[in-house]
């Protein structure tokens, strides 16, 4: 029986030509490019928004006496844990045709997957540039304060220093929202053509039986993680040098 078992993992996944699959799936009888498109385009929008508020926010706050409360960086640090499949079932709630913001009429489109990696993505970049902040001495902001800085030119200061911390929080921010897959379920739909991005898809051809379909899509949604990561790296080490 366990012969027979791993005979037919074998056979219908590890003897099949991954190359030939890959160019099968590329070549769009599977929507396969769409997916990939999809996929870049709702992470990646989500997590710059999240960046373009969370990291100047962050630096705020830090600054500020909310750095000093035990509740308010409680409640941040329990938003970065946030189930994604109790946010989804929260959005859905909210938007579907009875919820308190029907009207706005975005359930099961890109538009409300955006706003679900936002709301997942931004607490990642918030409290990762406010603790990197944080631990930047007083001293030196109080030396900038002293020498007559304005608040733009001590923000700008503070970020020179914690860019390195910013950027591993974009990165950790970005690995988030390639790999959700729960809150896009619910949100989004998992309609092809539509809101199928690369996780969603792999759970579909999972549940499927489709193995090799999921196999190959799975060290896709890596590659190109990785490839995200390594360009984010790059400024890092860029940076690093200036």
């Amino acid at each position: 029986m366990t012969n027979n078992y791993l005979s037919r993992w074998t056979g219908n996944i590890l003897v099949t030509d991954p190359f030939n699959l890959i160019a099968d799936l590329i070549s769009g009888s599977n929507d396969t490019v769409g997916i990939i498109v999809l996929t870049i385009l709702v992470s990646g929008t989500a997590v710059s928004i999240s960046s373009l508020i969370g990291i100047p926010l962050g630096i705020k706050i830090a600054r500020s006496r909310l750095n000093e409360s035990r509740l308010f960086i409680t409640v941040l640090n329990t938003m970065v844990g946030t189930p994604p499949v109790v946010l989804g079932l929260v959005l859905y709630l909210l938007f579907f045709n009875r919820g308190l913001l029907a009207w706005v009429d975005i359930l099961f489109t890109p538009w409300i997957m955006v706003f679900s990696q936002f709301l997942l993505t931004f607490p990642i970049v918030l409290s990762i540039t406010r603790s990197s902040v944080a631990d930047v001495s007083s001293e030196v902001i109080f030396t900038l304060e002293t020498l007559g800085a304005a608040e733009d030119q001590i923000n700008t200061f503070l970020f020179t220093e914690v860019k390195q911390g910013i950027y591993v929080g974009i990165i950790a921010a970005l690995g988030r929202a390639l790999s959700e897959v729960g809150a896009l379920l619910i949100v989004g739909g998992n309609i092809k053509g539509s809101t199928r991005v690369m996780t969603t898809a792999i759970v579909t051809e999972t549940s499927k039986g489709n193995f090799e379909v999921a196999i190959v899509l799975g060290v896709m949604l890596m590659t190109m993680t990785f490839a995200i990561t390594a360009i984010v790296t790059l400024f890092q080490l860029k940076s690093d040098e200036t």
